[in-house]
């Protein structure tokens, strides 16, 4: 009798692990199918809510996979009815995941390197939602990026994400930010939400076995108004302070 238990108990366990690794076999299959009609030769236009939804599907299964637990808070100071500038402190590759399903409702495009789109499979959504690749060591190619996300904001497509440090912190302490950044916000009259993220830089040491927690932080949202009274050195400063003061405090 206790025989027969255990071995249906066993069988219970070995069907629910085949339904888990199932059901994550199908949703890869799909985005892995959806994005063959993605081409890296094509300059997109305009957003799609369809490859949006892709997109975050993809990245809500990363964070189910890799057993992230995200805390996050502040969202009731986010602006409503209105796009925004996103900048966050940078310690993984993890972070723009974690705070794309943080905030999955703003549609936001981050400014990132040009190794993330030679990604298998990430690089058709990147690119398809219009996420902007940046040359950092080409002031000429960085301008036109810079230029784009300003248009990209003025036609009220999405909100754009920047990570102004330029790069991730591989100790973990804030690094110098990059002022010129923050012409995003001055010339496109939107408003800069400040986010402080913690805990990204532990999901490869945890993954697979245990759970990781992240926590992402919405500090302020900086106004246009208050903006226009600020160069971008000014605006930087006061950025990095609050995301170096919420940073501590945890």
């Amino acid at each position: 009798m206790i025989l027969n238990i255990l071995l249906y108990a066993l069988l219970i366990i070995c069907l629910f692990i085949c339904a888990i690794v199932m059901y994550f076999a199908l949703i890869w299959i799909y985005l892995l199918a959806a994005s063959l009609f993605v081409s890296m030769k094509k300059e997109y236009k305009k957003p799609s809510r369809f490859w949006y939804k892709n997109y975050i599907l993809a990245i809500k299964t990363i964070c189910l996979q890799c057993k992230v637990h995200i805390h996050a808070d502040g969202l009731e100071k986010l602006p409503e009815n209105t796009h925004f500038m996103f900048v966050s402190n940078h310690r993984s590759n993890f972070d723009n995941i974690v705070q794309g399903v943080v905030l999955k409702k703003e549609h936001i495009a981050f400014v990132s390197k040009p190794e993330n789109f030679k990604i298998p499979l990430a690089r058709k959504y990147i690119w398809r939602n219009m996420f902007l690749p940046i040359e950092r060591n080409n002031v000429r190619e960085s301008a036109k990026t810079i230029i784009k996300a300003v248009n990209y904001l003025k036609d009220d497509y999405f909100s754009i994400g920047i990570f102004p440090e330029g790069t991730r912190s591989k100790d973990c302490t804030l690094l110098p930010f990059k002022p010129g950044c923050f012409k995003i916000a001055e010339k496109s009259g939107h408003p800069i939400v400040v986010c402080a993220i913690k805990g990204t830089e532990n999901i490869h040491k945890n993954f697979p076995w245990k759970k990781t927690d992240v926590y992402c932080s919405i500090v302020e949202v900086i106004s246009p108004e208050q903006i226009k009274t600020m160069n971008t050195i000014e605006i930087s400063d006061r950025v990095r302070n609050l995301i170096n003061a919420k940073l501590e405090a945890n």
